[in-house]
């Protein structure tokens, strides 16, 4: 329990938690545990709304040239490898 706190949507009854995102007091009824955090009812369903949306393209772009950076210089890099040993022979 939070102390001489009440909740913001009934003031008659005790704060129980405090929302992460907005710093709300809520009573027990009106905290929802999410993730082992609480949010109050806003908060919450903003977040799970966020859940859905999708992420921009140009990270997936980005991901995919240094993958393919990387793979293109591993390539390289087992060739002159194979290269530099047959030539110690």
């Amino acid at each position: 329990m939070l102390p001489r706190s009440s909740c913001a949507f009934h003031p008659e009854r005790p704060g129980h938690a405090a929302c992460v995102a907005c710093r709300t007091v809520v009573c027990q009824e009106c905290a929802t545990a999410y993730d082992g955090i609480y949010y109050c009812a806003r908060c919450l369903a903003a977040r799970r709304a966020g859940r859905g949306r999708r992420r921009a393209p140009l990270g997936w772009v980005l991901m995919a040239l240094a993958t393919g950076a990387l793979f293109f210089a591993g390539a390289r890099l087992a060739v002159w490898s194979v290269v530099l040993l047959a030539g110690l022979r």
